[in-house]
């Protein structure tokens, strides 16, 4: 593997390519900030983000941290396409990098800790990572205890949740993870309960949350408001109604309602 490769197969665009190809580090450099980043992540994401053009800097090295994991991938006998569709998050966080702040790098790196120590794969249209729940939770009649090891759904932008590969993705993560309890759990605006008073009951985003029951609500979340519209604001009147969902949410919102966020667990 190298980083042209792992970057045409996360199908970066091609400037940014360049712009990765064309960044400047030496050897002894780039082997230290590994170390620091094996040995300690937590001072090391508080060392490199004062640095100058930070988020470019952890573009570049978090795609050679990828590349350099690939032999891991291979020696697990996890197939390449799970590599390469684990590693698209970088693409997805590099473009909303630049949607906001104008240059192709990272904001959400704290984020990529898990991807590369390891514990989050993206399998088919979700990701997973294994997760220790922090209370006891009862659903169905079953009880999830606290510290019980479960599987975290994330849920990448930039695809239609479409029903069956949302279930070719839940089998998938069955199997890959085999040995542990297929439990999942999923904290989102998506599953906003009162998301069912704008949207149709047929559309994919219900038909996602009708996969868990519901065990925490957190109404004043904004997240809603920041996945549907990309930003929040006091102003509500001032969200885009470039969608069908923006406009729905929109006219919810300036009923006087609230999108919230909540917990679910699919059992």
């Amino acid at each position: 593997m190298n980083i042209e490769r792992l970057c045409n197969g996360i199908q970066l665009p091609s400037h940014v390519v360049r712009q990765v190809l064309e960044y400047e580090m030496d050897a002894t450099l780039y082997e230290n900030a590994k170390r620091h980043f094996g040995s300690d992540y937590m001072s090391f994401f508080e060392e490199e983000e004062n640095r100058p053009g930070f988020r470019a800097r952890f573009l570049y090295l978090f795609i050679r941290f990828a590349v350099d994991l690939y032999e891991e991938y291979k020696r697990r006998e996890i197939d390449d396409t799970i590599y390469y569709d684990t590693f698209s998050d970088l693409r997805i966080w590099c473009m909303e990098c630049k949607r906001q702040y104008g240059e192709y790098g990272l904001q959400e790196y704290r984020w990529f800790k898990e991807h590369l120590r390891l514990r989050l794969f993206r399998l088919g249209r979700l990701q997973f990572h294994p997760y220790a729940m922090k209370s006891d939770v009862v659903v169905e009649g079953k009880k999830i205890y606290e510290n019980q090891i479960v599987l975290n759904v994330h849920i990448p932008a930039g695809e239609p949740l479409a029903a069956d590969k949302v279930e070719a993705s839940f089998e998938l993560a069955r199997r890959f993870f085999r040995g542990m309890e297929p439990v999942f759990v999923c904290h989102s605006w998506i599953l906003e309960p009162r998301l069912q008073d704008i949207l149709k009951s047929d559309s994919n985003l219900l038909q996602f949350q009708r996969q868990f029951s519901i065990y925490k609500h957190n109404p004043d979340s904004r997240q809603a408001e920041e996945r549907i519209f990309q930003e929040t604001l006091s102003d509500y009147s001032a969200y885009p109604e470039s969608t069908e969902l923006q406009r729905s949410a929109k006219r919810y919102l300036l009923a006087g309602h609230r999108l919230g966020a909540a917990s679910g667990i699919k059992l």
